[in-house]
């Protein structure tokens, strides 16, 4: 009998040993507590309006090791500055491993911060798009307004500094050479006005900040030319409380400074990649200047011994309006060869001469796979086995020398304590949001000039109103409707006043339409909405390419219903409709004819000077034909967008004593361009409950949060 127990236990012992050498367990770590030292900020106003910031965070580790966070919830696009991204622990300095996040960076170093030690993360970026935006005052005249503010935290701070260094030099007469501190005249030449916002938000809850000081930037009274600063500090602060910057300076020391539309781009100089192995390249494009640029495409070259196996050559990226970022990620494979190769690209825009257009290269440095003389698996097995056999014999031999001996649980088990996992979402997992194609449009950030150019292809279609001119935009009320209009179309109609669209009953509209998405969406969650809208677009658009006739694929794109809305709604905000709608129709189909477009886009077409009927219905080359007609579709609809965006993009200019008006919608919704988590958030108290941004400020960085320790 002992020798039968002994022989089973040898077997587990075998099992567990094997299972031993082939699976990795994970370990629980000790408990991790940080403390937030401080958190200073420096914000650099260039004279074109957009900003520098530059982040120094401290925090202390109180028990077990720290090693990375995520920055979440800057309002702006940006581009981080490598120079500016390190990890100081003492004397030493470590670089930042930077991921870039929807709403803001993945910040990572090693070696970690242990427990008892205080780290330093520096880290700073550049804005890309216009942040100090113009408003007027019946009182002040022309103002510059800066609304911001700095990311929000998981955790309470022990002290938090902003300091905000404008681009307007001050006369000596103006300021304490010794204190700094600028005088009343000095503060009235910059034209600082403070908004009744400005202060620490804590929940709906606003108190001034400890100190609040004008200063004459750098300190330091050797220093002949100095700027106008204004800092603002705080201590103890709770849980998400919200340091809001809101402040106007003089409109005339940014006017000059308006730039055209001007391409940039952000990528790596050079990547290491692994012979044989699928790697990765992430390319920033965006607008540089203010005015919009137009046909942006990046062209890129791909050298021998290199696979693109994700993306295209050629990518056409369309509008980019000022300060707008638009991200294409590449995926390669290189040949089995050590050598040094070349990609090289090339940013246009229909609009820029070429001699604006930008080119460069990224060097790719390929490793050659060299096979081992030993294939790597045979060591490790027979590593494995030599160890299973010394766990083996020495169990035999515990087990053998004293047959019959105890074995307590306590000594032979222990308890596996499970590691806590905290998941912070904002609405129900899994819950998709009911919206019709323009609510869920509205909802992942489709830009505003794009979105009411939809809604007024709607109108169109349903008779309310006919377009007579694009440039300038003309529109009549036809008083027909041949289907019922939605509560916006309704509202789009109404904004036509003798025959032109009043821009602040258009804001109207857009504040209804987050009004209702902010009802039916405060309780869904993001990602999966969004992820629902995105199956949206790509259904439709597959659906358009399977139909085997040209008659069967025009009736679809124009009349069609996709669910429960109108399927063009969904063709358009696929990524691939102004580059590739032409040659969706272009592809081989069953007819005898081209097919005929309804006559209510005609009649747009007309008006945009991209007439469709000279195209013809003939017997022929009806997929070159076809592909024509949809050619001049697709013009048309660029027309309509174009000039809408002259009209409905022009800012509002609110005032500042008491008015519930946002400086304009684009510049609020450029402070959630790319937020992912935050948009449905922001989208509503941007639109519907914002005064002057405090409420949009408030839910955008409550949604957004600073933290993710790892």
């Amino acid at each position: 009998m002992k020798r039968r127990l002994a022989n089973g236990f040898l077997l587990g012992l075998l099992m567990l040993s094997m299972a031993s050498v082939c699976v990795t367990a994970s370990i629980p770590t000790q408990t991790q507590i940080i403390n937030h030292d401080s958190i200073l900020v420096d914000v650099v106003v260039l004279p074109n309006g957009r900003i520098n910031v530059t982040y120094w965070i401290t925090i202390t580790v109180v028990s077990g090791s720290l090693g990375g966070f995520d920055l979440l919830g800057i309002q702006e696009n940006s581009v981080y500055d490598p120079g500016r991204a390190y990890a100081q622990i003492g004397e030493d300095k470590y670089v930042l491993t930077v991921g870039t996040l929807s709403n803001g960076y993945a910040l990572d170093w090693l070696p970690r911060t242990q427990e008892g030690e205080t780290v330093t993360i520096v880290f700073g970026y550049f804005s890309t798009n216009r942040v100090i935006e113009k408003t007027t005052s019946s009182t002040y005249g022309e103002l510059g307004v800066l609304n911001w503010a700095p990311v929000q935290w998981a955790k309470p701070v022990d002290y938090e500094a902003v300091q905000v260094i404008y681009p307007i030099v001050l006369d000596p007469t103006y300021y304490n050479s010794t204190t700094h501190g600028v005088t009343a005249a000095g503060a009235e030449v910059a034209g600082y006005v403070e908004d009744e916002n400005q202060g620490l938000w804590t929940g709906s809850s606003r108190t001034d900040f400890d100190e609040l000081n004008l200063l004459a930037y750098p300190y330091d009274a050797g220093v002949s030319s100095r700027n106008f600063t204004v800092s603002m500090e705080h201590s103890s602060l709770l849980i998400e409380d919200h340091f809001r910057v809101f402040h106007y300076t003089n409109w005339s020391y940014y006017a000059p400074f308006l730039e055209p539309g001007a391409l940039g781009f952000d990528v790596v100089s050079f990547v290491n990649a692994n012979a044989e192995t699928q790697f990765d390249l992430e390319l920033g494009v965006y607008n540089w200047g203010d005015d919009d640029l137009e046909g942006v495409t990046v062209t890129m070259t791909v050298p021998d011994n290199l696979t693109l196996v994700s993306g295209l050559p050629s990518t056409y990226i369309g509008s980019l309006a000022g300060g707008e970022i638009w991200y294409i990620t590449y995926s390669f494979v290189s040949d089995n060869l050590p050598e040094i190769l070349t990609l090289g690209f090339l940013l246009s825009a229909d609009n820029l001469n070429e001699t604006e257009w930008r080119t460069f290269t990224v060097a790719v440095y390929v490793q050659e796979y060299i096979p081992p003389l030993i294939d790597p698996n045979l060591l490790f097995l027979a590593f494995a086995g030599f160890v299973t056999l010394g766990v083996v014999y020495y169990g035999y031999t515990r087990v053998t020398r004293a047959y019959g001996a105890k074995w307590d649980a306590d000594e032979t088990t222990t308890q596996y304590e499970s590691p806590e996992i905290s998941i912070q979402t904002f609405g129900a997992e899994g819950t998709i949001a009911e919206l019709d194609p323009i609510e869920s449009a509205f909802f992942v950030n489709t830009t505003r000039q794009k979105l009411v150019s939809m809604i007024l292809m709607s109108c169109v279609k349903k008779g309310a109103i006919r377009v007579i001119s694009t440039d300038p935009m003309k529109i009549s009320v036809t008083g027909l409707q041949f289907e019922e209009l939605t509560y916006y179309e309704q509202m789009f109609v109404d904004a036509i006043v003798d025959d032109e669209l009043d821009s602040s009953k258009i804001d109207e509209m857009l504040e209804e339409l987050a009004d209702k998405v902010q009802e039916k969406a405060w309780n869904a969650d993001f990602e999966a909405t969004k992820t629902h809208h995105e199956e949206m677009v790509d259904g439709a658009w597959e659906d358009l390419e399977s139909n085997p006739t040209y008659d069967g694929r025009m009736d679809y794109y124009f009349n069609r219903r996709y669910h429960d809305g109108w399927a063009w709604y969904w063709l358009y905000m696929h990524p691939r409709h102004d580059r590739d709608i032409g040659n969706v129709f272009s592809r081989p189909g069953t007819g005898i004819s081209p097919p005929q477009v309804p006559d209510w886009f005609s009649g747009l077409a007309d008006a945009t000077g991209n007439t469709i009927a000279g195209v013809g219905r003939v017997v022929g080359d009806i997929a070159a034909t076809t592909g024509q007609i949809m050619t001049n579709v697709a013009n048309t609809i660029g027309s309509v967008v174009q000039n809408v965006g002259k009209i409905v993009t022009d800012p509002l200019k609110p005032l500042i004593e008491g008015t519930s008006r946002c400086v304009s919608h684009d510049a609020c919704h450029s402070a959630c361009v790319s937020h992912d988590a935050c948009h449905s958030a922001c989208h509503s108290a941007c639109h519907s409950a914002c005064v002057c941004h405090s409420a949009c400020h408030s839910a955008c960085h409550s949604a957004c949060v600073s933290g993710g320790y790892r």
